[in-house]
């Protein structure tokens, strides 16, 4: 795992947020960031590899 709490959320996909939204993320603290790592870890650990779209659409 990196030293860089910044390389996390690069990997996950910082890169493809709005511009606002990506500033925010470049604002927080290092204690912020490891939190914010944190929590994108659990995340990932509790969702599947790869997950089905549903279709909740009734065709008669």
């Amino acid at each position: 795992m990196s030293s860089n709490p910044r390389d996390a959320l690069n990997a996950a996909g910082l890169d493809r947020l709005p511009e606002t939204q990506r500033m925010v993320f470049e604002g927080l603290s290092a204690e912020e960031l490891r939190i914010v790592g944190a929590i994108q870890d659990r995340l990932n650990a509790a969702t599947p590899e790869v997950e089905g779209q549903s279709n909740n659409n009734t065709v008669c």
